[in-house]
């Protein structure tokens, strides 16, 4: 029999290499890097990543290629403690999306230079409606026929649905009744809300349907509406290395802890220092904390680094053997 997942997320996911230098180099200028590194991504992805590195089952349903990215994919969420029995492989000539992720450690920023799928994108019709019926929660990254079509099953069966509003569009404005949890980013908020304050745009999208709204602001924190309250959450202070995937591990950690019943506000406390102690390692998923050393950064603002370090080592290792 195949497992459940408590936390189901619907994507796609992505091949990325991960480049990180001290400086971005002018034009034709040169410039050597601090890591070069192959991991798994993708905004949904990452974010089951962190949720099953912070002890909870987390699974995918999605599809990737027949080829090395798709391998890459799989054995990498594998690795990040990641359900994959809903994973749908393409032919052998299909590949994923392959992402270069070029972050600089002396501002944080970064660049991503993509290469599209030749694999296709979820139907409605490839869903595992048990797999959806049996999580807790699930997560979307868009207003898609599939995310359309799954939120609508969840939504039948009472489960809570998340959605990472990444990028503004017409069909995640679409999918705002079914939503419960809708966290949000500094992009979606500029496009939608030009000239009103965070606090009012919380209000505007929550009148449209999610009972807890969030938006995410980079070294500003966060702010939102949740238990019927307005907060406004502070980020944690670390030394920044690479900001690739703080949004998603936000997001991961956001739903852990939403999952173990904890208070709006302390789920985005939690969730902005689980982003916070990703910002500190290179890449989307190195720096995800295990639950121990979360809590420990939580309790006594100490970041244990060693399970990082190790992770670091393991993701340069795989790099060079490719």
């Amino acid at each position: 029999m195949k497992p459940y997942a408590d936390i189901v997320g619907i994507g796609s996911p992505c091949m990325d290499l991960i480049v990180n230098l001290p400086y971005m180099p002018e034009k034709d200028g040169a410039v050597g890097a601090r890591y070069f590194l192959h991991q798994g991504g993708g905004k949904i992805s990452t974010a089951m990543a962190a949720a099953a590195r912070l002890g909870h089952k987390a699974g995918v349903i999605a599809k990737v290629g027949g080829d090395f990215t798709g391998d890459f994919i799989v054995s990498d969420f594998i690795y990040n403690g990641v359900d994959v029995s809903r994973i749908i492989r393409g032919a052998p000539e299909t590949a994923s999306p392959y992402v270069l992720a070029l972050s600089e450690a002396e501002t944080g920023t970064r660049v991503f230079i993509g290469r599209g799928s030749s694999v296709g994108y979820l139907s409605a019709f490839e869903l595992d409606g048990d797999y959806i019926r049996n999580a807790k929660i699930l997560h979307l990254e868009d207003g898609g026929e599939a995310a359309a079509a799954a939120a609508a099953m969840a939504g039948d069966s009472g489960i809570t649905v998340s959605i990472d509003a990444d990028a503004y569009s017409a069909e995640t404005e679409a999918l705002l009744p079914m939503i419960d949890i809708f966290i949000g980013s500094e992009f979606y908020y500029k496009a939608r809300h030009q000239g009103i304050g965070i606090k009012q745009a919380c209000e505007e999208i929550r009148k449209a349907g999610p009972e807890t709204v969030w938006f995410t602001l980079g070294k500003n924190g966060c702010a939102g509406i949740a238990d019927g309250n307005y907060y406004e959450i502070p980020s944690f202070e670390v030394e920044v290395a690479d900001t690739t995937g703080a949004g998603d591990v936000f997001h991961g950690a956001y739903l852990a802890a939403y999952a173990e019943g904890q208070s709006g506000r302390d789920c985005a406390v939690f969730a902005s220092a689980a982003a916070a102690v990703k910002c500190s390692y290179p890449g989307g998923r190195t720096g995800i904390p295990d639950r121990g050393t979360l809590d420990r950064f939580l309790k006594e603002g100490v970041l244990d680094a060693r399970e990082l370090d190790e992770r670091l080592l393991r993701y340069r290792h795989e790099f060079m053997r490719h």
